[in-house]
């Protein structure tokens, strides 16, 4: 996605250039610590996003006057806005350094969740995603970097401190939002992270150290070809997230939209193999896999916590009925048990270990989703909470091994190529996983309802005496007559749809229990055969 980089060293220098000098009004932090916890409300903020609202999804969706499908377009116009914003912050670290890129994004993400909580319709909220995504962007792109870059070679400090405060809270902030709710309204969901994110931009002036280039770096972007990613994964997501939509679709749209699915990411390789030979590309791929695999993995570890927790969330609030902060609290022990697991895998680091431990995570965390896929109506919430935890116990062994390979050294001429190569592996998997996971919940709910309603026709004996049940319990209360029968009927169909929700339900737990265990094994056994190399110096 680039045409040529400009370094201000030798071609083949591996690490960063050094930074410029401190200004004596910012001084360098005695120590990294002051630094990282500068990055503390960057991470509680931008990092949280992706299960922001999953217990209150309802909630601000009615908010807004929107339907399910109507989620759609802003989920394209965040989506599209945070692929724009990566690009830029790689642009904007190379001409202005990444704490002036990154307080740009904290900038833009107050700004965007202000204009989020102010929305009044779905138009006003996709607009306002744009501006939070873009700053969302810029901030992720170049975040974590930034943080590695404060500890210099105490590398395992930064792993670890990025492992518990970006990923094990996650499963914290349903609760918090929930609380949020239910105290204030949906709109200071958003508002809440204008003041952190301000306090972040303070604090990453002061206490991150100056980085601007003394000679400003000439990065060209193929906007294009970025431009056509973004076109690629706005086809995808119509394809299918509105294919089931009622009224949404003529054939024609349908069949057009899923064609340039297919045409846009040949003219996307086309367009990027332009400037280079075949054989060119395979060295280069070859050179950056110890790149783009850990990027994978991290993809796994993202549709887990936003797939599952998601899921879950779902259940919890509209099919178990349980208040939104009792389903947040049941969601609590995941974050618990990956904080564990991250921490004792950092704090008893092995680095030959680090891919037997992403193997345990990756099928024990498959394996977890699969025993998950047992819960009903009737599973205590105790239970679920427990099974949770044990499911973040196995995923919190993720961070660790991918966050080890990422800061392997990645040679500059092939830095955007090997970028370019782990967003198309992030984005799109991240895009259709749990897209492809909802097809399957309505799909099997719908299936299990057929079921349910073949039953209730057939007038099994079962039936008969579930409806005389149901009857008795309405004829001590005094109903009688043709309401007996009405209510009778309408408390059995509405048990047969709780039921036949409840199996999409497993199903969707099962579908991500074998996509995960299965791309997972595949990713690991790909990083066992890649040679082995230490950190660069």
């Amino acid at each position: 996605m680039s045409e040529t980089i400009t370094p201000p060293r030798s071609p083949g220098a591996s690490t960063p250039p050094a930074p410029s000098s401190p200004s004596p009004g910012h001084p360098v932090p005695p120590s990294p610590w002051l630094a990282a916890l500068a990055i503390v409300p960057v991470l509680a903020t931008v990092y949280q996003t992706l299960v922001l609202t999953d217990v209150t999804d309802d909630v601000i969706r009615k908010g807004i006057q929107g339907d399910p499908y109507d989620k759609v377009w802003v989920s394209l116009t965040w989506g599209a806005a945070i692929l724009y914003g990566v690009f830029l912050g790689v642009w904007g670290m190379a001409r202005y350094g990444q704490r002036a890129t990154v307080s740009v994004g904290l900038a833009l993400f107050a700004a965007g969740n202000l204009l989020c909580g102010a929305a009044q319709d779905v138009p006003g909220m996709a607009a306002a995603r744009v501006v939070e995504g873009l700053g969302k962007g810029l901030t992720m792109a170049l975040g974590r970097a930034m943080l590695y870059r404060q500890f210099d070679r105490a590398g395992l400090a930064a792993i670890g401190f990025y492992a518990l405060f970006a990923y094990a809270t996650r499963p914290v902030t349903p609760l918090l939002t929930a609380l949020v709710n239910d105290a204030l309204s949906w709109r200071w969901i958003f508002w809440v992270n204008v003041p952190i994110a301000l306090f972040g931009l303070v604090l990453v002036q002061r206490f991150v150290r100056p980085d601007r280039p003394a000679r400003p770096v000439r990065l060209r972007l193929d906007w294009l070809a970025v431009t056509l990613l973004v076109a690629w994964v706005v086809c995808l997501l119509f394809t299918f997230s509105w294919y089931r939509k009622w009224g949404g679709w003529s054939s024609n749209a349908f069949a057009l939209t899923a064609t340039l699915s297919l045409i846009v990411p040949i003219v996307l390789v086309v367009r990027v193999a332009g400037g280079f030979s075949p054989d060119e590309h395979l060295r280069r791929i070859f050179r950056v896999r110890t790149y783009v695999l850990p990027m994978c993995v991290r993809m796994l570890l993202l549709v887990h916590l936003g797939a599952v927790l998601g899921l879950m969330a779902k259940y919890l609030v509209e099919l178990r009925d349980y208040p939104r902060v009792t389903a947040g609290g049941v969601l609590v022990p995941a974050s618990l048990g990956m904080a564990l697991s991250s921490f004792l895998t950092i704090r008893f680091h092995r680095r030959p270990l680090r891919h037997v431990w992403l193997l345990a995570g990756v099928l024990g965390s498959a394996g977890c989703l699969w025993r998950l896929s047992a819960i009903d109506l009737f599973t205590a919430k105790e239970d679920v909470a427990l099974m949770l935890g044990v499911w973040g116990l196995f995923v919190g062994l993720l961070p660790p091994a991918f966050l080890t390979d990422e800061v392997e050294a990645l040679d500059r001429r092939d830095s955007l190529y090997g970028a370019a190569l782990a967003v198309v592996f992030l984005v799109v998997p991240l895009l259709t996983i749990p897209t492809m996971m909802s097809t399957v919940v309505s799909e099997w709910s719908d299936r299990a309802l057929d079921a349910q309603r073949m039953n209730l026709r057939e007038e099994r004996p079962a039936v008969g005496e579930a409806t005389a049940r149901v009857a008795d319990y309405y004829r001590q209360r005094g109903v009688s007559g043709p309401e007996l029968s009405q209510l009778s009927g309408a408390a059995l169909g509405a048990s047969a749809k709780l039921e036949s929700a409840v199996h999409g339900v497993r199903s969707g737990l099962r579908f991500l229990s074998l996509v995960t265990g299965g791309v997972g094994l595949v990713v690991t056994v790909l990083l066992f055969l890649s040679p082995a190399r230490g950190p660069q110096p």
